[in-house]
């Protein structure tokens, strides 16, 4: 069985598949994330599901990619939630096709 690629967006930047903490999170959504998604960035959201203290998001991204190869992907987040804040994110995509369309 093959293995499934790392996460295609933290190989092209060069950074960390796993971000901890709101500077962290804050600076690639501002200068990492469009390094490499570089314009007609759009969100379809076909699910939102909440129970206790969990919330779960299905959506598809499309974007242009800064190589110009188009982007799009599928994924699931679940937000943890405490005291009404968010607390974790867990992010499900499809690895093997994310790494396809990034580095052909």
């Amino acid at each position: 069985m093959a293995r499934a690629p790392q996460n295609a967006t933290a190989v092209f930047l060069d950074g960390p598949s796993h971000m901890i903490g709101r500077a962290v999170i804050a600076d690639f959504i501002a200068h990492g994330f469009p390094k490499l998604f570089a314009k007609d960035v759009a969100l379809a959201f076909h699910g939102f599901y909440a129970e206790g203290d969990r919330v779960i998001v299905e959506e598809t991204m499309r974007a242009t990619l800064i190589n110009g190869n188009h982007y799009e992907n599928d994924y699931c987040f679940i937000f943890v939630l405490r005291d009404g804040l968010i607390h974790r994110v867990r992010e499900y995509m499809d690895t093997a096709r994310g790494h396809q369309m990034i580095f052909g």
